[in-house]
């Protein structure tokens, strides 16, 4: 019997996992870590050898295809072929004794059973590795049973780790060593207002383009309006900006809308009275970073609240 085996293989960027996709198969089992470590061997076990943790983002997938019928090199054999394909370059292969049975299985860092079942005596490893790609290794077993093929994956990506946020100290002090980028940090918004008269309005999401504001929420809104709310005789003005990307009627137009949606959004689920502020478009003429790049424009597409008065 001849068996047909099709394989989607799609690779995103850096640090987003790998899609190996099978027709009929069914995900049983998913675990990730952002920093950990597993072991992937790379040769056949042996006493004196005691294999290395592989550092970074981990992603393990157990996949059962509901078919008695599959050998171990018919699992594995279609994704080692992707994956050589996709660049991916053969590390170290092995099958059940030739590997060392027992001993290389349990050397392994599987998800367990029930879902990942590995018959001791028929299971295949393989091991690849890209030079600049993300995942950069992938270990697969493959194992059947009775009545399903079993495949584990193994995917290492670059580790990521977690930004610590700077205590209310640390945002003075950056704040004093660069005035013109006030931005706004959690708990600090208010601090930052009244220091610097302005501030940025972090992580605003619109469309391309477009004026419309996302339904978030944005906790950086709930902060403003809890302050406004706290001090009844301040008022702002809202200031859209944008990159330099268009001409500067369009730009100011857009950065318009953007600061009057701000307002709307205060107004509508903060209960801000409307005359305690206004909206205004500086479009690109008043950026904080350069245009020529992709980060600076980022940068420069932002709304900020500017102080007018408070008593």
């Amino acid at each position: 019997m001849r068996l047909a085996l099709i394989i989607s293989l799609v690779i995103a960027t850096p640090a987003s996992a790998l899609e190996l996709a099978l027709p009929n198969t069914a995900t049983v089992a998913i675990e990730t870590s952002d920093a950990a470590s597993v072991r992937l061997p790379e040769a056949p076990w042996s006493p004196s050898i005691v294999v290395p943790g592989t550092e970074g983002a981990i992603r393990k997938t157990v996949l059962k295809l509901p078919d008695a019928q599959w050998t171990t090199l018919q699992l594995i054999g279609p994704l080692r072929d992707k994956l050589e394909e996709a660049g991916y370059v053969q590390v170290f292969a092995c099958a059940d004794a030739e590997c060392g049975g027992f001993d290389f299985r349990f050397q392994l860092d599987l998800i367990g059973e029930p879902d990942m079942y590995v018959d001791l005596g028929n299971y295949r490893y393989l091991l690849m590795r890209h030079p600049s790609k993300e995942p950069h290794s992938v270990a697969l077993v493959a194992s059947p049973t009775t009545s399903a093929g079993n495949v584990h994956i193994t995917e290492v990506s670059s580790a990521r780790f977690p930004e610590v946020e700077p205590n209310a100290e640390d945002v003075v002090a950056e704040m004093d060593e660069d005035a013109d980028h006030a931005t706004q940090r959690p708990g600090n918004l208010a601090a930052s207002l009244l220091k610097r008269g302005h501030v940025v309005l972090d992580a605003l999401e619109f469309g391309s383009g477009s004026a419309d504001l996302g339904n978030g929420p944005y906790p950086v809104l709930a902060e403003l309006a809890a302050w406004l709310l706290d001090n009844p005789s301040a008022r702002i003005v809202l200031v859209g900006h944008t990159d330099s990307m268009g001409s500067l009627e369009t730009n100011t137009t857009l950065s318009r809308k953007r600061a009057e949606a701000v307002a709307d959004r205060l107004i509508e689920a903060f209960g801000i009275n409307p005359s305690r502020l206004d909206a205004a478009g500086a479009g690109y003429l008043s950026p904080i970073e350069s245009n020529l790049t992709e980060a600076g424009r980022t940068a420069n597409r932002r709304v900020e609240a500017v102080l007018i008065s408070v008593e």
